[in-house]
């Protein structure tokens, strides 16, 4: 992203977009106890709704958004460091590896094979993005925003899957919703 970008961002929480938002996703919820505690990433947090639920239940949180006003949101909340970086540009230095990483409705499938690198053996990714599919769905109608078809999969390729769908979702808000989503399993050695 761009400067612009950043400001567009920024401006965007200032007005107050997604302050109705506070529910973490239902797909990690669904799965929070069968997934590994310990420290977690993440991934284009925004307001923190994800970093929020898992501080609460214990994880060491490393926040990160290109949005410095969205990261305000969670200062001072316990077991949670914000980082405010472009990820359009990489991920910035983050320091030991991950149990668990999270990525949600943030595209850049660029970003997965660093993501990976970044989980500890048996560390756990938790992904869901748009779908490129699915006429009168909540969200961006560009495709810059919206994944193809399998394409969310194959680029967690070197996980182990433990869940992989794509289709329709209904939110907690009772938004109608297209996604991929995937978690995946870092292996616990590589012979």
């Amino acid at each position: 992203m761009s400067d612009d970008d950043r400001l567009l961002w920024n401006q965007r929480y200032l007005d107050g977009a997604y302050g109705s938002r506070t529910h973490p996703s239902a797909l990690l919820v669904e799965w929070l106890d069968r997934l590994p505690r310990g420290r977690a990433l993440d991934v284009a947090c925004g307001a923190g709704r994800n970093a929020r639920y898992l501080a609460a239940n214990g994880y060491a949180v490393v926040a990160v958004d290109i949005s410095a006003v969205a990261l305000e949101t969670l200062g001072g909340v316990p077991g949670i460091q914000t980082v405010s970086h472009d990820l359009d540009h990489g991920l910035p230095s983050l320091g030991d590896s991950f149990d668990l990483i999270i990525k949600m409705r943030f595209l850049n499938l660029d970003l997965l094979p660093a993501l990976i690198d970044h989980l500890r053996p048996g560390g756990v990714l938790v992904c869901e993005v748009l779908l490129a599919a699915g006429a009168g769905a909540t969200g961006p109608a560009s495709p810059r925003f919206r994944a193809a078809p399998g394409a969310l999969r194959a680029g967690a390729g070197s996980l182990e899957p433990w869940y992989d769908h794509e289709g329709e979702v209904i939110d907690p808000d009772g938004r109608v919703v297209h996604l991929a989503r995937f978690i995946g399993r870092k292996p616990l050695s590589v012979l």
